[in-house]
């Protein structure tokens, strides 16, 4: 353009180049004028033409290189996002989850200490809290007082059970020995009985025999009497006949009071007879209650389980009281850190009431819970390798694997799960739950935490030729 005044100033005349403009205007083209009236001018003008389209291309040529490169990298990156779509799943529909272990008190009690901040890092078996002791001191030596009663309840029952074994069988010998002895002076007693029964016999007929010669002597010394008052006899026959009727008397006497013996001694035999009777009911007695202290023994042995259940009752609330006097202790269960504390020192807590809880932060506590389209479930394997993305960390990237499938889409453990049979059915494609595990050194610094949002890429060339879909 800076070069048009040069020529234009190297013209002959200015009027010259205005004639083709007039020619123009009357209906002639330029070159035509230009040749009919100064054929000097018509390679000036073809070059002035020539010069602007060549600096148009020159201007178009760096946009239509740019357009090709621009074109080239677009195809290359367009097939390698093909590429990579073929081979790789990919979801932001993830979160990081871990096994989060609440805290909370086995028994009501007041927080006497609060040993750990939120955030801390604590190991298993380390105190957290300490509640108060004191009731469960007291609860302890309670229980321990009564286990004593009954470990010396069932120390009683089993001595009882011991004496009552050792001396049973002594007793049912004596009482047997005794039974027999009273048995055999019955059977004495009754030979004494009829003894003098008999006696009573004998001397009845030696009393009535005694009569008779009474009667005989009496007659005799009668007619004796008579007769020697008649004269008929001499005195010593009266005196024979009356001392015949003298002595028959005296035997007459004598035989009654042997009567009268006999009948007192067969009174002493059947009171001795009684005796021996009463004395073997006694025996009899004795060996029945001797063989019932037998039964005893297993009433005894009855009464010693008793106590020997009690001593276990007693045990055990003792031990329940010492492992309440555990529970004021409350120590981690696992390794974590602190979170949702929630306890204070002073205040009242009830039996199950949380207080905090234990986040273990180790790779290998912490997944991730991924929720693929069930589109992709096909070309989902167990063992495939994955690529975790946080939004937390957009510049680090942990690696993965899949660890299981759910055998059910989520919408399927939904509080209320569709209902395709009501007839209102519309087709929305279900999402699949499937878990991933960290590499062991995955994230050696504990960045990963519970609730954060990641990105899932699944390589499904990593994962073994098997077309199966296994579950959790």
């Amino acid at each position: 353009m800076k070069q048009m005044p040069s020529r234009e100033s190297s013209s002959p005349s200015e009027p010259d180049l205005k004639e083709p403009k007039e020619l123009e205007s009357n209906g002639h083209s330029i070159p035509q004028a230009v040749a009919e009236n100064n054929t000097d001018l018509a390679p000036e003008v073809s070059n002035d033409r020539q010069a602007p389209k060549s600096k148009r291309l020159q201007r178009r040529i760096p946009f239509v290189i740019g357009g090709l490169i621009v074109l080239v990298i677009g195809s290359i990156l367009g097939w390698r996002l093909w590429q990579f779509q073929r081979t790789h799943v990919s979801t932001d529909n993830a979160q990081i989850q871990g096994h989060l272990s609440p805290i909370s008190s086995k028994i009501p009690a007041t927080v006497q200490q609060v040993l750990v901040k939120e955030g801390d890092p604590v190991k298993a078996g380390q105190p957290l809290l300490i509640l108060e002791d004191q009731d469960l001191q007291l609860k302890v030596q309670q229980a321990e007082a009564a286990l004593a009663s009954a470990q010396a309840q069932l120390a009683s029952a089993a001595d009882t059970v011991r004496v009552t074994r050792q001396t049973n069988p002594t007793q049912v010998q004596q009482s047997q020995a005794k039974l027999a002895a009273s048995e055999s002076a019955i059977q004495a007693a009754q030979a004494n009985v009829i003894q003098a029964q008999a006696q009573i016999e004998t001397k009845r007929a030696a009393v009535a025999q005694a009569q008779t010669q009474v009667n005989q002597t009496q007659a005799d010394y009668r007619r004796y009497q008579s007769l020697y008052q008649s004269g008929a006899i001499s005195a010593q026959q009266f005196d024979s006949a009356r001392s015949a009727y003298e002595n028959a008397q005296a035997n007459l006497a004598a035989a009654t009071k042997t009567v009268d013996q006999a009948e007192a001694e067969l009174a002493s035999a059947e009171a001795q007879l009684q005796a021996s009777r009463a004395e073997a009911n006694a025996a009899r007695g004795q060996v029945q209650e001797t063989q019932v202290s037998g039964q005893t023994v297993t009433v005894q042995q009855d009464q010693q389980k008793q106590a020997q259940a009690q001593v276990e009752q007693a045990a055990a609330a003792l031990a329940l009281a010492r492992q309440q006097l555990v529970y004021t202790v409350i120590k981690a269960p696992v390794n974590g850190y602190v979170g949702q504390l929630t306890a204070q020192v002073g205040q009242k807590v009830q039996e199950g009431q949380p207080l905090l809880s234990v986040v273990p932060l180790q790779t290998d506590e912490v997944y991730v819970e991924a929720n693929f389209k069930e589109t992709a479930l096909g070309r989902l394997q167990l063992g495939e390798r994955a690529e975790i993305k946080v939004d937390a960390y957009p510049n680090e990237t942990f690696p993965a694997k899949i660890a299981g499938i759910s055998p059910a889409t989520g919408s399927s453990y939904a509080l209320l799960p569709p209902d395709n049979a009501t007839g209102n059915f519309n087709k929305v494609v279900q999402w699949v739950p499937v878990r991933l595990v960290f590499d062991a050194n995955a994230d050696p610094q504990r960045k990963l935490r519970p609730g954060l949002n990641v990105i899932v890429t699944v390589d499904t060339t990593s994962g073994p030729a098997d077309s199966t879909h296994p579950t959790r």
